[in-house]
Protein backbone atom coordinates (compact mmCIF):
# COMPACT_ATOMS: atom_id res chain seq x y z
CA UNK A 1 0.00 0.00 0.00
CA UNK A 2 1.26 3.85 -0.87
CA UNK A 3 2.39 5.99 1.07
CA UNK A 4 0.10 9.37 2.00
CA UNK A 5 0.69 11.84 -0.75
CA UNK A 6 1.50 14.60 2.00
CA UNK A 7 4.29 12.63 3.19
CA UNK A 8 5.50 11.51 0.92
CA UNK A 9 5.77 14.88 -0.82
CA UNK A 10 8.19 15.71 2.05
CA UNK A 11 10.80 13.23 1.62
CA UNK A 12 14.55 13.98 0.14
CA UNK A 13 15.98 11.72 -2.12
CA UNK A 14 18.31 9.54 -0.67
CA UNK A 15 21.46 9.97 -2.54
CA UNK A 16 23.78 7.47 -0.69
CA UNK A 17 21.50 4.57 -1.98
CA UNK A 18 22.10 2.81 -5.14
CA UNK A 19 18.47 1.32 -6.11
CA UNK A 20 19.33 0.04 -9.40
CA UNK A 21 22.57 -1.82 -8.05
CA UNK A 22 20.03 -3.32 -4.60
CA UNK A 23 17.51 -4.77 -7.16
CA UNK A 24 20.82 -6.45 -9.20
CA UNK A 25 21.33 -7.90 -5.72
CA UNK A 26 17.80 -8.71 -5.17
CA UNK A 27 17.57 -10.63 -8.44
CA UNK A 28 20.55 -12.43 -7.84
CA UNK A 29 21.17 -16.01 -6.80
CA UNK A 30 21.53 -16.55 -3.27
CA UNK A 31 24.54 -17.76 -2.29
CA UNK A 32 24.08 -21.57 -1.38
CA UNK A 33 26.28 -23.11 1.77
CA UNK A 34 25.02 -26.39 1.06
CA UNK A 35 27.49 -28.06 -1.45
CA UNK A 36 24.92 -30.81 -2.25
CA UNK A 37 22.05 -28.39 -2.89
CA UNK A 38 24.93 -26.05 -4.26
CA UNK A 39 26.15 -29.19 -6.74
CA UNK A 40 22.46 -29.67 -8.29
CA UNK A 41 21.75 -26.19 -8.23
CA UNK A 42 20.15 -25.06 -12.10
CA UNK A 43 20.13 -21.08 -12.54
CA UNK A 44 18.16 -21.84 -15.38
CA UNK A 45 15.14 -23.59 -12.94
CA UNK A 46 13.22 -21.17 -10.29
CA UNK A 47 13.93 -21.82 -6.47
CA UNK A 48 10.69 -23.74 -6.40
CA UNK A 49 11.58 -26.23 -9.40
CA UNK A 50 14.96 -26.82 -8.18
CA UNK A 51 14.23 -28.00 -4.54
CA UNK A 52 11.04 -29.97 -5.84
CA UNK A 53 13.97 -32.01 -8.25
CA UNK A 54 16.40 -32.41 -5.54
CA UNK A 55 13.14 -34.05 -3.28
CA UNK A 56 13.73 -31.06 -0.60
CA UNK A 57 10.14 -28.97 0.17
CA UNK A 58 10.13 -25.19 -0.36
CA UNK A 59 6.89 -24.79 1.62
CA UNK A 60 6.94 -26.91 5.08
CA UNK A 61 3.42 -26.22 4.62
CA UNK A 62 2.15 -27.44 1.90
CA UNK A 63 4.34 -30.81 1.65
CA UNK A 64 3.15 -32.12 4.81
CA UNK A 65 -0.79 -31.82 5.01
CA UNK A 66 -2.42 -31.74 8.70
CA UNK A 67 -5.71 -33.08 9.23
CA UNK A 68 -8.05 -30.52 10.62
CA UNK A 69 -8.41 -30.63 14.09
CA UNK A 70 -12.64 -30.21 13.62
CA UNK A 71 -14.40 -32.13 11.22
CA UNK A 72 -16.24 -30.70 8.41
CA UNK A 73 -19.70 -30.85 8.77
CA UNK A 74 -21.34 -32.95 11.75
CA UNK A 75 -21.60 -36.94 11.84
CA UNK A 76 -18.51 -36.57 9.39
CA UNK A 77 -15.20 -38.19 10.27
CA UNK A 78 -11.86 -36.93 9.09
CA UNK A 79 -10.57 -38.19 6.01
CA UNK A 80 -7.43 -40.12 6.15
CA UNK A 81 -4.15 -38.45 4.88
CA UNK A 82 -3.00 -39.23 1.37
CA UNK A 83 0.57 -39.22 0.38
CA UNK A 84 1.24 -38.40 -3.16
CA UNK A 85 4.21 -40.84 -3.53
CA UNK A 86 3.84 -40.53 -7.55
CA UNK A 87 6.31 -37.40 -7.25
CA UNK A 88 9.89 -38.73 -6.88
CA UNK A 89 12.52 -36.68 -6.83
CA UNK A 90 14.99 -36.33 -10.48
CA UNK A 91 18.44 -35.53 -8.16
CA UNK A 92 18.25 -38.46 -5.76
CA UNK A 93 21.90 -38.17 -5.27
CA UNK A 94 21.18 -34.89 -3.63
CA UNK A 95 18.87 -36.22 -0.91
CA UNK A 96 21.23 -39.53 0.03
CA UNK A 97 24.43 -37.31 0.32
CA UNK A 98 21.70 -34.73 2.79
CA UNK A 99 21.03 -38.06 4.96
CA UNK A 100 24.31 -39.55 4.80
CA UNK A 101 25.74 -35.89 6.01
CA UNK A 102 23.34 -35.95 8.65
CA UNK A 103 24.41 -39.34 10.19
CA UNK A 104 27.57 -38.26 11.03
CA UNK A 105 27.79 -37.33 14.71
CA UNK A 106 28.52 -33.66 15.65
CA UNK A 107 31.34 -32.82 18.08
CA UNK A 108 29.79 -31.00 21.05
CA UNK A 109 32.42 -28.59 22.37
CA UNK A 110 32.01 -27.25 25.93
CA UNK A 111 33.32 -24.13 26.82
CA UNK A 112 33.22 -21.98 29.81
CA UNK A 113 33.94 -18.02 29.98
CA UNK A 114 37.98 -17.17 31.47
CA UNK A 115 35.60 -15.24 34.26
CA UNK A 116 34.05 -18.68 35.33
CA UNK A 117 37.20 -20.58 35.36
CA UNK A 118 39.14 -18.08 37.52
CA UNK A 119 36.21 -18.01 39.68
CA UNK A 120 35.93 -22.03 39.84
CA UNK A 121 39.97 -22.23 39.95
CA UNK A 122 39.95 -19.94 42.81
CA UNK A 123 36.77 -21.61 44.88
CA UNK A 124 38.68 -25.25 44.98
CA UNK A 125 42.04 -23.50 45.97
CA UNK A 126 40.18 -21.72 49.20
CA UNK A 127 37.26 -24.04 49.97
CA UNK A 128 38.44 -27.48 48.15
CA UNK A 129 34.69 -28.84 48.25
CA UNK A 130 32.93 -26.80 51.03
CA UNK A 131 30.08 -25.52 48.49
CA UNK A 132 28.46 -23.35 51.58
CA UNK A 133 31.47 -21.46 52.59
CA UNK A 134 31.84 -20.66 48.70
CA UNK A 135 28.39 -19.31 48.62
CA UNK A 136 29.02 -17.00 51.42
CA UNK A 137 32.42 -15.97 49.82
CA UNK A 138 32.80 -12.03 48.83
CA UNK A 139 33.92 -13.10 45.25
CA UNK A 140 30.30 -14.90 44.98
CA UNK A 141 29.52 -11.55 43.51
CA UNK A 142 26.48 -13.08 41.66
CA UNK A 143 24.92 -14.40 44.71
CA UNK A 144 25.15 -18.07 43.56
CA UNK A 145 23.88 -20.79 45.71
CA UNK A 146 25.77 -23.99 47.03
CA UNK A 147 24.07 -26.03 44.32
CA UNK A 148 24.44 -23.55 41.41
CA UNK A 149 28.20 -23.32 42.77
CA UNK A 150 28.51 -27.11 42.67
CA UNK A 151 27.14 -27.35 39.20
CA UNK A 152 29.46 -24.70 37.74
CA UNK A 153 32.22 -26.63 39.21
CA UNK A 154 31.38 -29.78 38.35
CA UNK A 155 31.01 -28.38 34.24
CA UNK A 156 34.62 -27.22 34.96
CA UNK A 157 35.80 -30.43 35.62
CA UNK A 158 33.97 -31.87 32.55
CA UNK A 159 36.37 -30.00 30.40
CA UNK A 160 39.06 -32.02 29.96
CA UNK A 161 41.32 -28.77 28.18
CA UNK A 162 40.60 -26.51 31.30
CA UNK A 163 40.69 -28.74 33.80
CA UNK A 164 43.76 -30.59 33.11
CA UNK A 165 45.93 -26.99 32.92
CA UNK A 166 44.14 -26.63 36.44
CA UNK A 167 45.73 -29.66 37.79
CA UNK A 168 48.60 -29.90 36.24
CA UNK A 169 49.42 -26.51 38.09
CA UNK A 170 48.32 -27.88 41.56
CA UNK A 171 50.67 -31.04 40.67
CA UNK A 172 53.30 -28.61 40.21
CA UNK A 173 52.60 -26.53 43.30
CA UNK A 174 52.21 -29.44 45.47
CA UNK A 175 55.45 -30.73 44.47
CA UNK A 176 57.50 -27.60 45.30
CA UNK A 177 55.62 -27.26 48.43
CA UNK A 178 57.34 -30.49 49.52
Amino acid sequence: MGKVRKVKRHEKFNYSKDRKKNRKKSKEVPAIKCEEIKKAWDVTKSVKKNLEDMGIAADSNKAVKMPRSKPLKMGTLDVEMEVDLQKTPIKKFVMNELEERSKIPGKKKMSMSDEDAGFCVYMMDTYVDNYKAMARDDRNYYQETPKQIQRKINRFKSIPEMYKIYAEAREGQSSMDS
